[in-house]
């Protein structure tokens, strides 16, 4: 396991692996919010953050064992990136699915417990939750994910 790893890198693999990546920047009054906004109050709750967590490791787990492998992250990775056959690309991406699974297997197991994917994504809530309310908001989303300069123009 890589101890060094960056965490940005975790969330962004995750989220592109989980397919949740236009979360940040989809359009709309709510930024993107309602993709993970259960109750439609217009922001996510730790608790809906933590569901989403849930239900992204189940779509990723599709053997159903309680355990992400590299075998199954590759088709979730090309399904997000697109159907891609230049063989730098396969490498590239067999490199990320390689690192993803080092920097967040704990206990060297060779694949990503539950525990282990939330242990891993959850200090992410509290980066994004900039007004340390419990929530993210819209505008709190597109600052997180440096948007707020786009959408401004």
């Amino acid at each position: 396991m890589n101890t060094n790893a960056s965490p940005t890198g975790y969330v962004i693999g995750a989220l592109l692996l989980a397919g949740l990546a236009g979360v940040a920047t989809a359009q709309g009054p709510r930024g993107g919010i309602d993709a993970l906004d259960a109750n439609d109050d217009g922001v996510i709750s730790r608790q809906e953050a933590m569901d989403a967590q849930v239900a992204s490791f189940r779509r990723l787990d599709s053997d159903g064992d309680g355990t992400i492998t590299r075998e199954e992250l590759e088709p979730a990775q090309a399904a997000i990136e697109g159907d891609t056959s230049s063989p730098a690309v396969r490498r590239a991406r067999e490199a990320a699915r390689e690192r993803w699974i080092d920097n967040l297997d704990r206990d060297d197991s060779g694949g990503i417990s539950l525990e282990e994917y939330q242990a891993a994504m959850t200090p992410y809530f509290d980066q994004l939750d900039a007004d340390d309310n419990g929530e993210i908001d819209p505008e709190e989303l597109r600052q997180g994910y440096g948007l707020e300069e786009q959408d401004a123009g």
